[in-house]
């Protein structure tokens, strides 16, 4: 909508909706991995204190 408002051609909108697609993949993948990393490190961590029980 903003790119409408600025009266911009259409490669130009089309550039911004893939620049701001990919960023917000992006954001998502790294918050995702992140998680899962997290979660990961918990697992690893549960295991080895009953592995020692």
């Amino acid at each position: 909508m903003f790119a409408i408002a600025l009266g911009l051609s259409p490669i130009e909108k089309i550039t911004i909706a893939i620049t701001a697609l990919i960023f917000i993949i992006s954001f998502t993948w790294i918050s995702i991995k992140g998680d899962l990393n997290k979660i990961a490190k918990e697992l690893i961590e549960y295991n080895d204190n009953n592995q020692d029980n």
